[in-house]
């Protein structure tokens, strides 16, 4: 009986150590994540009015916030962290609105994370939302949605506006975008992935959530996890191929082209807006800017051919260069070669909203 005892005991005993063990390293990982690694947002002087904690808990959030890639790159709906809400139907910021009037005008604004809004303290100071607050300022009638999606293209922006953004009812879908297609440089269309387990394994990792230990190292390997990169952080090339800069802008130039016939045959607005890129356009740059500034040829010559692609896109509704849209301002806007702080979008989505307004006023 003693025997019996002793075992059960050791077991026990076990049990615990193993407990406490994984408590310990747990608790390290997460100390590690939240306070030790690498968060771009620390050293960046235009956000030099968020404290440190603060930046630690956007370069956090965004790490943990879970995305499907099935078929294509998605965010996986329901999500809720300090800085990042993610809503029923996978967009950042609050619920769809319901039960409105014939009156009602609901405006998509989708692209990659500089919509979605990387580096941003909360959802309201993303374009969207900003754009949204300027015409709400006149008017309750005008909804603003945010379907940016980090790390998309002008190829997933188009499979989620036919496949997902037509069956939300639109009245105008705004593209946003550029940086992405010239960064990730594919010239080829990306696989549309058929099964569904990867989905179900994201979905059970809201209850498997552990920020390095478990999520990051066991089951996010399990998926295939790809990390949600930007080319806004350090992609630059300082050495022009005409060939593939070409390439990439003609294809790009297919999918606008492919998005304004689309909108045609579904009757909403079709706005195409070419992003403005701290390598790119006539900004005056502040000296912080000058100091992370990176020469980047290719990028440079793929936005010329993109714009000179796009003063011939005449089945859009508004197609609108912002290369400049930031121009007359000499302040620190730019956290990297893309991403801007919230002053920076504000003069963006003012700039959009005197742009659309006209096409949101004849459709009313």
């Amino acid at each position: 009986m003693s025997v019996n005892i002793s075992y059960k005991k050791q077991s026990l005993f076990l049990i615990i150590s193993i407990i406490i063990l994984f408590a310990v390293v747990e608790s390290s990982a997460r100390f590690y994540e939240f306070f030790i690694q690498d968060c771009n947002l620390e050293n960046s002087e235009t956000l030099n009015n968020i404290d440190y904690f603060m930046k630690r808990q956007i370069c956090y959030d965004q790490q943990n916030v879970i995305y499907s890639y099935h078929p294509v790159d998605t965010i996986v709906p329901n999500q809720h962290f300090n800085t990042i809400n993610i809503n029923n139907n996978g967009f950042r910021g609050p619920e769809l609105l319901t039960d409105v009037g014939d009156e009602h005008y609901r405006i998509f604004m989708i692209g990659g994370s500089t919509i979605f809004g990387s580096g941003l303290t909360s959802d309201k100071e993303t374009i969207p939302y900003k754009l949204h607050e300027k015409f709400n300022n006149n008017s309750d009638n005008v909804e603003v949605v945010n379907a940016g999606i980090s790390s998309i293209t002008s190829f997933e922006e188009l499979f989620h506006i036919k496949n997902n953004l037509i069956n939300l009812d639109p009245d105008m879908i705004i593209i946003y975008d550029g940086v992405n297609d010239i960064g990730y440089q594919r010239t080829s269309e990306p696989e549309i992935k058929e099964s569904d387990d990867e989905l179900k394994l994201k979905n059970f990792q809201k209850f498997l959530r552990s920020p390095v230990v478990v999520y990051r190292n066991f089951i996010l390997p399990l998926i295939h996890y790809e990390p949600v990169f930007s080319p806004g952080l350090d992609i630059a090339k300082n050495q022009n191929d005409d060939v593939l800069s070409n390439k990439i802008a003609s294809i790009w130039n297919d999918r606008m082209h492919d998005f304004c016939e689309f909108s045609e045959k579904n009757n909403f607005e079709s706005v195409i807006i070419i992003q403005p890129a701290l390598y790119y356009g006539n900004k005056p740059l502040s000296d912080y800017e000058k100091s992370i500034v990176l020469k980047n040829e290719f990028g440079e010559k793929t936005f010329q051919k993109m714009i000179e692609y796009s003063k011939n896109m005449d089945n859009c509704s508004l197609v609108l260069n912002f290369s400049n849209v930031l121009e007359n301002s000499n302040e620190n806007l730019y956290i990297d070669q893309v991403h801007i702080n919230d002053v920076g979008h504000q003069i963006i989505a003012e700039s959009i909203y005197e742009k659309i307004k006209p096409l949101v006023n004849i459709k009313n």
